[in-house]
């Protein structure tokens, strides 16, 4: 029988309650113990398992007591105009191609306010209304990054580069003719359908599998 921290909490435990928090010597139900007489040991072997399966334990195998976990934040977005969608031609060799624009939210930052600040600067656009149309995550070192997926097809200003890369207009005809980054086709099949939401890799060992939710 597994003794939880809060034993008050738990129906079946809740008979030998005063047992266990030393209020009575264990099998002696029904008198209050004498709060000056001292625990004697069974009732100190209760408080010491407690301790370590709900505190000890937990910290040797590692296990987080929390919910929250470390998470770095992005954003990309898909602007069009009619049959053309704007991208990107990565110079970088981490992620090398065309691909949509985008990047890192700062602390404390919205998201809304993310993608526009991104896009303005390396594309020299103001985006109007881009809409949140689903998300992309896979694992880092102790957490996960996770890439908001934005939509648009209303902007003013004219376009420009950055030294992230040339800005072009493709036409989606053209798509499978230019070097677009690794799954770049699954993405977007992802931000335009109205099923799916999540672009996710699950990661084995040195393989990377894309999962589309």
């Amino acid at each position: 029988m597994r003794i939880h921290l809060f034993p008050f909490r738990t129906q079946k435990l809740s008979s030998h309650t005063p047992t266990i928090l030393g209020w009575q010597r264990p099998g002696k139900i029904g008198s209050r113990r004498d709060p000056k007489e001292p625990l004697d040991r069974v009732a100190l072997f209760f408080y010491a398992k407690i301790f370590y399966n709900e505190l000890v334990k937990p910290i040797v195998r590692g296990e987080s007591m929390s919910r929250t976990e470390n998470v770095e934040l992005a954003v990309l977005c898909l602007l069009t105009d009619g049959n053309k969608i704007l991208l990107q031609n990565r110079v970088k060799q981490d992620w090398h191609g065309y691909a949509l624009p985008g990047g890192h939210v700062e602390p404390g930052e919205s998201f809304v306010d993310a993608v526009k600040r991104e896009m303005k600067e390396e594309t020299g656009l103001d985006v109007l209304s881009p809409k949140l149309v689903g998300v992309k995550q896979f694992p880092i070192t102790n957490g996960r990054y996770v890439v908001l997926l934005f939509k648009a097809d209303s902007f003013q200003g004219s376009l420009v580069s950055s030294e992230e890369g040339k800005m072009e207009w493709i036409d989606r005809d053209q798509l499978t003719m230019i070097g677009t980054v690794d799954d770049f086709a699954e993405l977007l099949t992802v931000m335009e359908s109205a099923e799916l939401s999540e672009f996710q890799y699950i990661v084995e060992g040195d393989c990377w599998t894309v999962s589309l939710k």
